[in-house]
């Protein structure tokens, strides 16, 4: 009983923390055809705590645990539906052409997008674990989905995270 108090409470916590926070994906959450997530810093923390996130030998140069250390929020959003994709598709290019993101990868293929956005802190400059910076990933097929990490990692931890040199 203890167990189940605590754990409800962790969540409530947890819940709170990334609620708490102005969220993109905060108007797609109770909406017909999407799929939301949101992980707060908290969370993060915990799950890093827990020893190294993701697989054994996943990137060799950094830690997820370090990486989670330098993520604020993560947020994913889903479109299950055609209407839903095309109004995640719409709001994603409104929030980068309106907050100044600038596209870092854009992959076309076969049908399939996939593109990533950041938007760095000047006093970040890719390097510095000083600014913060939003990375988003857009990913297209049949249905749309997004991520957005908000943070101080920079191009480098994502590049890690991702197996990229």
């Amino acid at each position: 009983m203890k167990k189940t108090i605590s754990i409800l409470l962790l969540m409530l916590m947890v819940s709170m923390v990334a609620s708490a926070q102005d969220s993109f994906a905060k108007q797609f959450k109770g909406k017909d055809g999407f799929a939301c997530v949101t992980i707060g810093k908290a969370a993060m923390k915990m799950m890093s705590q827990k020893g190294k996130l993701g697989r054994e030998g996943f990137s060799g140069k950094i830690l997820m645990g370090n990486f989670a250390d330098k993520v604020d929020r993560l947020e994913i959003v889903a479109a299950s539906t055609p209407e839903a994709s095309h109004e995640l598709l719409s709001a994603c290019h409104k929030l980068i052409e309106g907050e100044g993101f600038e596209s870092v990868i854009d992959v076309d293929e076969n049908g399939n997008q996939a593109s990533i956005y950041a938007k760095i802190d000047e006093s970040a400059q890719f390097t510095s674990d000083e600014g913060k910076n939003v990375f988003l990933l857009l990913a297209q097929d049949e249905q749309t989905s997004v991520i957005i990490i908000y943070g101080t990692m920079t191009l480098d931890d994502l590049q890690g995270i991702t197996g990229g040199n």
